[in-house]
């Protein structure tokens, strides 16, 4: 007999109790993991003030930063050319 290999006539062969608690202990457990799954904590969800606040510094400092990048890196650009034609 094979442990891991139970057909649902198997199942059905079952004495009515047994079937009816591995019946409950089966939704139980999707139970418990949709109830898990919905219940994790959402780290990208920013649920205080304050914390909505920092991120928007953050987003806005990171935008100015790529900004300065951007403008250093083409005035070297230009300062390499303008060392090359001279």
């Amino acid at each position: 007999m094979n442990i891991g290999r139970y057909r649902i006539t198997d199942v059905a062969d079952m004495p009515p109790a047994l079937a009816t608690v591995l019946g409950v202990v089966v939704i139980a457990l999707l139970a418990g993991v949709v109830w898990a799954l919905l219940w994790l904590p959402d780290h990208a969800k920013l649920r205080s003030p304050a914390a909505r606040e920092r991120a928007k510094r953050r987003k806005e400092s990171q935008k100015r930063q790529k900004e300065l990048r951007s403008r250093r890196e083409s005035l070297q650009r230009k300062a390499a050319r303008r060392e090359d034609t001279t």
